[in-house]
């Protein structure tokens, strides 16, 4: 009676830690689709107000975002890629969009050159996803803004880490066999 409570044990065990990874997904807010146009967004450099038209946005999504060279995650096939720099809303910016915004405020006018030389001094800056900078975000197809983002290609370390889990309760399991299997 005792081997079969202590065998039910282990593998409940097993279960549970080996759908830890999927259960960390339960916090992600629902997405919605991206509007029809992007909000025009103000900043302010040398004394003078320029706006970021949606126009703008499209060119900076094409030409950067989705640059395979640049990012190497595909995200022009996601439909919420906007939300590497809007809220949820799609009305505001997240934190990243925040500090593309605010390193362009000290460059200059919203031309796709600037937003380079931007995305450039914000892409080694701390994301909001843990353990990652902007650009390992973006290239991990996560989205630098929110804490709550995932990363679709996860880093190497994390893959072994949970390769190595896997196998210590495989072996766990084959050793609790043969322990408690074993003739007396």
């Amino acid at each position: 009676m005792r081997l079969k409570i202590i065998t039910i044990a282990v593998i409940a065990l097993f279960l549970m830690v080996s759908l830890l990874p999927s259960l960390s997904n339960a916090a992600v807010p629902p997405l919605g689709a991206q509007p029809s146009s992007l909000p025009s967004i103000p900043y302010n450099y040398d004394g003078s107000i320029y706006n970021i038209t949606s126009s703008n946005w499209t060119t900076y999504f094409d030409d950067i975002f989705n640059n395979r060279a640049i990012v190497s995650f595909n995200w022009s096939g996601n439909a919420t890629e906007d939300l590497i720099i809007f809220d949820l809303s799609y009305t505001g910016l997240n934190p990243y969009g925040l500090q593309i915004v605010t390193a362009l405020s000290s460059i200059g006018t919203p031309s796709l050159n600037n937003f380079t030389l931007a995305f450039n001094r914000t892409k080694s800056m701390n994301s909001q996803v843990p353990g990652y900078t902007n650009i390992q975000a973006l290239k991990a197809g996560a989205y630098p803004g929110f804490s709550w983002s995932v990363p679709k290609i996860k880093k190497p370390a994390l893959q072994y880490t949970y390769l190595g889990i896997i196998l210590a309760l495989i072996a766990s399991i084959f050793v609790l066999y043969f322990i408690f299997n074993r003739k007396r």
